[in-house]
C-alpha cells in the first residue's frame, strides 16, 4: 500500500511537471510581447516562489531549515538554472513558440547523453539511434523554415538548441550533489531567493521598475505563475531528488506535444505540417529512449 501510494505522489508530481512545462513557452511569448524584462520575471518570481516555498518548509518542518551547505547548492543551482531560463525568456521572444517548444523537448534526449557519457545511463544502439532520430526531428524543423528555404538561417532557432544543454547540466547538478539534510521546501525556497538576488542588479540597472511599465494583466500573470512555479518547484526537486534526472526529464514525453498545441491554440501556426512532422519524430524518439529493459532510468 505504502509503494502504491509513493507510486501515485511520483505519478501526480510527473503530470504537474509535465502541464506547467507544456505551457511554459506560451508563457514567455505572452511575456516577450507584453513587454515585460526578463529581469523582472526572475525578480518577481524568484523573491515570491522564495516567500511561498519558506512558509511551506515552516508548515511541513518547524524551519526552513537553511545551512551553509543548502545555501551553497542552491547558489549553484539558481546560477545553472537562471542562464538557460533566462535564455528561454528570450528566444521566446524571436522564435515562434511551436518550434521553441520542439528545442526544448530534446530535453530527455540531452540528459540521457550527459548520463551516458558521465556512466550513470546504460549506453545501448537502440539509445544511440533515438538520440540520433530525435536530432534528425529537430534538423527537420530547422531545414523546413522558410528563412533557411530561402537561402538565410535563423540564428535565434539554432541557438536555442543551447538551452536543453544546459538544463541537463542543471538537472545531473541538483541530482548529484543533494545536500544532507536538505529538503524540497527549503532547497526550493533558497534556490528561488538567490534566483531573485542574482538578477536584482539587471533589474534595477537596465529594467528599472519605475521608468518600465506593462499591463495589468502582465503583473497578475506573473503573479499566477508565481503559484503555478510553487507547484512545479515541488514536484521538480521531489523527482530529482527521490527519482533521478533522467526520469524527471521524461515529464517531457507529455509536455512536448501538450507545448507545441498550446502554442498553436494562443499563437497559431496549424497549417504548419511540419511542426507537426517533427514532433511525431520526436515522439518516437523519446519512446526509444526509454524503451527496452537496458533503457529504463535508474531510480534514487
Amino acid at each position: 500500500k505504502t509503494q502504491r501510494m509513493t507510486s501515485f505522489r511520483h505519478l501526480a508530481h510527473f503530470l504537474a511537471l509535465a502541464l506547467f512545462w507544456g505551457l511554459a513557452p506560451s508563457q514567455y511569448r505572452y511575456w516577450g510581447e507584453a513587454g515585460v524584462p526578463v529581469s523582472h520575471i526572475l525578480v518577481y518570481t524568484g523573491f515570491g516562489l522564495a516567500a511561498f516555498l519558506a512558509i511551506l518548509a515552516r508548515l511541513r518542518h518547524g524551519a526552513v531549515g537553511w545551512n551553509r551547505e543548502i545555501l551553497t547548492y542552491s547558489l549553484i543551482c539558481a546560477a545553472l538554472m537562471n542562464v538557460p531560463f533566462s535564455l528561454s525568456l528570450t528566444f521566446a521572444r524571436h522564435v515562434p513558440t511551436a518550434e521553441l517548444a520542439l528545442v526544448f523537448s530534446l530535453s530527455p534526449l540531452v540528459n540521457f547523453a550527459v548520463g551516458a557519457i558521465t556512466g550513470r545511463e546504460p549506453l545501448t544502439g537502440r539509445r544511440l539511434f533515438a538520440i540520433a532520430l530525435g536530432f534528425a526531428a529537430c534538423a527537420l524543423l530547422v531545414s523546413t523554415r522558410q528563412k533557411v528555404v530561402t537561402g538565410e538561417s535563423s540564428w535565434w532557432l539554432l541557438a536555442s538548441f543551447v538551452n536543453p544543454l544546459l538544463y541537463a547540466a542543471y538537472n545531473w547538478y541538483a541530482h548529484g550533489h543533494w545536500p544532507r539534510g536538505g529538503t524540497t521546501f527549503s532547497i526550493g525556497a533558497a534556490e528561488s531567493l538567490w534566483t531573485g538576488i542574482l538578477a536584482l542588479p539587471f533589474f534595477l540597472v537596465l529594467a528599472a521598475p519605475w521608468y518600465i511599465t506593462y499591463s495589468s494583466f502582465a503583473y497578475w500573470s506573473i503573479a499566477a505563475a508565481t503559484v503555478m512555479w510553487v507547484i512545479e518547484r515541488v514536484s521538480f526537486f521531489t523527482l530529482i531528488r527521490e527519482k533521478g534526472a533522467t526520469y524527471t526529464a521524461q515529464a517531457v514525453y507529455l509536455s512536448a506535444p501538450a507545448a507545441v498545441i498550446f502554442a498553436v491554440m494562443f499563437f497559431g501556426g496549424s497549417n504548419d505540417v511540419w511542426i507537426w512532422i517533427a514532433l511525431a519524430i520526436l515522439m518516437i524518439a523519446l519512446w526509444l529512449n526509454n524503451s527496452g529493459q537496458a533503457a529504463r532510468p535508474k531510480s534514487t
